[in-house]
C-alpha cells in the first residue's frame, strides 16, 4: 500500500486526517503503510498501524492475547496506557454501531409477531457445498427458509417483504420496470435460497462500485471477445444512433454488428456537437480505429443530415460505406402513408373510440369483458407501427366492441344518450368506417412486414432488403385490388411514395450486391438469373460495390471472373447438393460451404450478405443509460460510469442474443410499455384533469413521477425533435395507464398478397379486470 499523508515539523509521517496515535510510535518501511517498523525496539509489523498497537500494548488487550503477534519489551508503560486508551474508545464506537445494525435487523420482523409468543419450526435444510450464485438459482420451492407460521403469518410476512423492497425502490428512485427483468427474480430467488442465512452478507457500496464492477467488466470483456474473433472474416457495420434523455441530454451510442451477434463499444455525451458534422466524423474515425478499419464494411445511422455528411466524408476517404438505417427509413414510408387523407381520418375515428374506452372506466370494464381481457391498443417501437398495430388489434376486435354496445350493462348507462356515446356507437356500427380501416391496414401490412424484417437480429437483412421493398410494393398493389378508381389512384399514390423513399435513400451498391450474391434469389427459377444479369442498375450497383470493397486491383480482377463461375454453376457450386440447398441454408453459410473453388469472390459474399441493414439494437435499449450519464463527473467516476455502461448494454445484448439462439420468437417492433400509445390512450388535455380524491392534477403527478420512469425520446420523438415538430413523447400516458396490461402476447397477424383480417373472434389471455383500472 503507497503512502498518503503528511510529514509534520519533526518529520514523522501521520496518514492525512488520521488520529491514532499509533503513529506516533511507529513509521512505515519505504513508504509502506502495511509494514510499520517499531520505534522502540525496530521490531517490523507487517500487519500495518493495527499490528503495531497490538506489539506495543505486550501483545495482549483485556486479557485477551492476540494469536501471533510478538511483543515489545521496550515500551514505556504510559504509552501502553495511551494506546489502551485509544484502542478501548475505538472499539466502543464499533461496539455501539454493531448494536445499531443489530437493532435494526430485530425491527425487520416480517411476521410482525413482536408481542406474541410464536411457536419456531425451523426447516431442516441439507448442507450444501457453496459455489457461485447461480448454484443456488432455481424455481422457489417449499423449502422456504423462514419459520413456518399459519397461513395468516405467512401473508403478513409476505406483506412486510413487500414494503421492504418497495421502500427500496421509492427512497433510491428506482424505475418499476426493474421488478421485470430476469436478474431482480434471480435476487431474490438466490437469497432465500441461500444454503446459510445467517452468514449471507449483501454486498456493500464499496463492493457495487470497485471490486464486482471490475469482476463484471472483465466478464463482459471476455463475451464480447467471442465476438470479435469472427470481425475479420465476416466484417462489421458499425451502429450508431443518438437520443435524448428526459434531462436533455443527447446520448451518442456505438454498436458493432457481424452475422454472429451485436454487441455495445461505448457510449459519448453529445450534448455540444450533435449538430456538428465535423465532429461526429472525429468520433466515427476514433471508432474505425478502434475496431480495425480493414475489418469495417459499414456506417450505419440515421438520415439526419449531421450523419449523412460525416458518413460521406468517410465514404470519400476509405473503403467504408455509409448506408442509412432501412428501419428508419420505412417508417419514414409509414409517415408518408399516415397522411394519406384516408389513412388520416381513419385514425382520427380510430384513435376517439381508443380515447373513450379507456378514459371512462364502465366502459374500459365492459371491453375488457366482451375481449376476455384482452387490450384494443398495443404499443411499437415507433408512433406508426403502433397506429398499425391499434388499428389491427381494434380491427380483430370489431364484433367484440359491436356486441358491447347490445349489452344490458351499456344501456343501463348513462351513455347510451350522451352525445357523446351515441357518436362512438354510430362510428362502430358503421360499416364504412371498419371498411377504411381494412384499407389503411391493406397498405401498411406490406411495410410493417419489412420493418419486422430489418429489425430482427435472427437473420442478416442486407441480404433480403431488396427484395423485400420489391415484394412490398406487389403485395400494396394485389391487396388495393385494381376494381375501380379509387382503388388505382390510391396505389399510385402508394406507388410514389414507396418509389420516392427507396430510390433516395435505400438503394444502394451494398443492396444490390447481397441482392445479387444471394443464392437464393439468383438461382430462383431457370430466369431469374437471366433477370438480374439484365437489370442495368443492379449490376452496376454490384460492380461498384466490388471496386469500394476489394483489397486491391489484383482482388477485383479475380472477384469479377470469380463472377462467371457463379454464373455458370460452375465446380461445386452448381453441384447438386449446392443447388438444392439455395433455399434451406443462410446465404452466407451457403458461401462458406460451396465456395472454396471461388475464394475471391467467397471471401466478398461473406462480407457483405452478412451485414445488418439497421441500426435497431442503438435504439432499444436507450434507457439503460437514463440513470448512468451525468454532466458533472471527475475523471474517476467518467471511467466508472463508462464502465456502468459498457456493462449493462452488454448485459441488455446478450439476453437478446440467448434468447435468439434458444429458439424464442421475438416481436422486434412490440413493446412492453404502453408510453408510445399515449394519442390512443390519454386526451391532449389530460394533464388538466384533477386526479379523482385529490386536488393535484395528472400533470403534477406526472413531474413527480418522472424521478422514477424518465422516459429517453423514442425514435419518433427524435425525429419530430430534429425537424422541430411537435414532440410525440409519451410522458402523459403514465398517471393514467400504470395498470393497462401487457398484451404482447396477441397472436401475430398473418399477412399475404390477399390480405385477410379475419373474423375477430380471438381468445386470449386474461390481462385485465376491473381491479386493474
Amino acid at each position: 500500500m503507497s503512502v498518503e499523508g503528511s510529514q509534520g515539523s519533526t518529520g514523522r509521517y501521520r496518514p492525512t486526517n488520521s488520529n491514532d496515535p499509533g503513529w506516533d510510535y511507529g513509521q512505515p518501511v519505504d513508504g509502506n503503510r502495511d509494514h510499520v517498523k517499531c520505534d522502540f525496539c525496530g521490531h517490523v509489523s507487517k500487519g500495518g498501524i493495527k499490528r503495531l498497537k497490538q506489539h506495543l500494548v505486550k501483545a495482549s488487550y483485556k486479557g485477551t492475547m492476540y494469536k501471533d503477534v510478538r511483543k515489545c519489551d521496550k515500551v514505556p508503560q504510559d504509552v501502553v496506557d495511551v494506546l489502551r486508551s485509544f484502542m478501548e474508545g475505538k472499539q466502543k464506537i464499533t461496539e455501539e454501531k454493531q448494536s445499531k445494525k443489530d437493532e435494526m435487523i430485530r425491527n425487520v420482523n416480517v411476521y410482525g409477531n413482536d408481542d406474541d409468543e410464536v411457536e419456531e419450526v425451523m426447516i431442516q435444510i441439507p448442507k450444501k457445498r457453496k459455489g457461485p450464485m447461480d448454484a443456488f438459482v432455481a424455481p422457489i420451492d417449499v423449502d422456504f427458509r423462514l419459520r413456518a407460521p399459519n397461513s395468516n403469518e405467512n401473508k403478513k410476512a409476505l406483506e412486510n417483504i413487500h414494503g421492504y423492497i418497495a421502500d427500496f425502490f421509492y427512497e433510491n428512485s428506482i424505475s418499476f420496470n426493474c421488478a421485470r427483468s430476469d436478474s431482480y427474480s434471480k435476487i431474490m430467488q438466490a437469497i432465500v435460497q441461500y444454503n446459510d442465512p445467517s452468514t449471507f452478507k449483501p454486498p456493500s457500496y464499496n463492493d457495487l462500485r470497485v471490486k464486482i464492477l471490475k469482476k463484471k467488466k472483465e466478464e463482459t470483456s471476455n463475451w464480447v471477445d467471442n465476438f470479435k474473433v469472427h470481425w475479420e472474416t465476416y466484417g462489421v457495420t458499425i451502429m450508431t444512433d443518438w437520443w435524448t434523455d428526459g434531462k436533455g441530454r443527447t446520448l451518442i451510442n456505438f454498436l458493432v454488428n457481424c452475422p454472429k451477434g451485436t454487441v455495445f463499444l461505448k457510449s459519448i455525451d453529445g450534448s455540444a456537437h450533435i449538430h456538428d458534422a465535423k465532429l461526429i466524423y472525429k468520433m466515427l474515425k476514433d471508432v474505425i480505429e478502434e475496431v480495425g478499419e480493414k475489418n469495417v464494411i459499414q456506417i450505419c445511422t440515421d438520415n439526419a443530415s449531421n450523419y449523412v455528411l460525416a458518413g460521406e466524408w468517410i465514404m470519400a476517404e476509405s473503403k467504408i460505406y455509409w448506408m442509412p438505417c432501412a428501419a428508419h427509413c420505412i417508417n419514414l414510408m409509414l409517415g408518408d402513408v399516415s397522411k394519406m387523407h384516408l389513412v388520416d381520418e381513419t385514425v382520427k375515428d380510430a384513435k376517439k373510440i381508443s380515447l373513450f374506452i379507456y378514459n371512462h372506466k364502465h366502459v374500459l370494464h365492459l371491453m375488457r369483458k366482451q375481449t376476455k381481457g384482452r387490450e384494443i391498443v398495443r404499443p411499437a417501437v415507433t408512433r406508426f407501427a403502433t397506429t398499425f398495430l391499434c388499428l389491427h388489434s381494434m380491427y380483430e376486435k370489431r364484433q367484440k366492441l359491436r356486441d358491447m354496445f347490445h349489452t344490458v350493462e351499456w344501456r343501463n348507462s348513462k351513455w347510451p344518450k350522451h352525445p357523446i356515446g351515441k357518436e362512438i356507437v354510430k362510428k362502430v356500427k358503421s360499416n364504412t368506417f371498419w371498411n377504411n380501416m381494412h384499407t389503411c391496414l391493406k397498405i401498411m401490412a406490406p411495410l410493417v412486414d419489412v420493418i419486422r424484417m430489418v429489425d430482427t437480429e435472427e437473420k442478416p437483412s442486407m441480404t433480403y432488403i431488396y427484395s423485400a421493398i420489391e415484394d412490398c410494393k406487389l403485395k400494396v398493389k394485389t391487396n388495393l385490388g385494381d376494381q375501380n378508381d379509387d382503388d388505382r389512384e390510391l396505389w399510385i399514390k402508394m406507388e410514389r411514395i414507396l418509389d420516392r423513399r427507396w430510390s433516395g435513400m435505400l438503394q444502394k451498391p451494398l443492396h444490390a450486391a447481397a441482392h445479387y450474391l444471394n443464392p437464393q434469389y439468383y438461382y430462383a427459377t431457370l430466369t431469374s438469373s437471366d433477370e438480374m444479369e439484365s437489370n442495368t442498375k443492379l449490376k452496376e450497383g454490384l460492380l461498384d460495390c466490388i471496386a469500394k470493397l476489394a483489397l486491391d486491383e489484383e482482388d477485383e480482377s479475380q472477384i469479377l471472373r470469380d463472377l462467371i463461375a457463379y454464373r455458370t454453376k460452375a465446380g461445386r457450386l452448381g453441384k447438386r447438393g449446392a443447388q438444392a440447398c439455395v433455399k434451406t441454408i443462410a446465404p452466407v453459410e451457403w458461401w462458406i460451404t460451396f465456395g472454396s473453388e471461388v475464394p475471391a469472390l467467397q471471401r466478398f459474399a461473406k462480407r457483405v450478405l452478412g451485414l445488418t441493414s439497421a441500426a435497431s439494437p442503438c435504439e432499444r435499449i436507450w434507457s439503460t443509460f437514463d440513470n448512468i450519464h451525468t454532466k458533472k463527473r471527475n475523471c474517476l467516476e467518467h471511467d466508472r460510469m463508462r464502465d456502468l455502461a459498457y456493462i449493462q448494454y452488454n448485459r441488455r445484448l446478450k439476453m437478446r442474443y440467448e434468447e435468439r439462439i434458444s429458439g424464442k420468437e421475438i416481436d422486434p417492433i412490440v413493446l412492453k410499455s404502453f408510453d408510445e400509445c399515449a394519442e390512443w390512450l390519454v386526451p391532449d388535455d389530460a394533464r388538466d384533469d384533477i386526479v379523482l380524491g385529490t386536488d393535484m392534477t395528472y400533470g403534477v403527478l406526472e413531474d413527480a413521477e418522472d424521478g422514477f420512469d424518465d422516459p429517453p425520446l423514442t425514435r419518433t420523438s427524435r425525429t419530430n425533435t430534429a425537424s422541430h415538430c411537435s414532440q410525440e413523447v409519451a410522458s402523459s400516458s403514465r398517471s393514467t395507464t400504470r395498470h393497462l396490461q401487457d398484451s404482447s402476447d396477441d397472436d401475430d397477424y398473418d399477412v399475404d398478397a390477399n390480405y385477410d383480417m379475419g373474423d375477430g373472434d380471438d381468445d386470449g389471455i386474461d390481462s385485465g379486470s376491473d381491479e386493474d383500472i
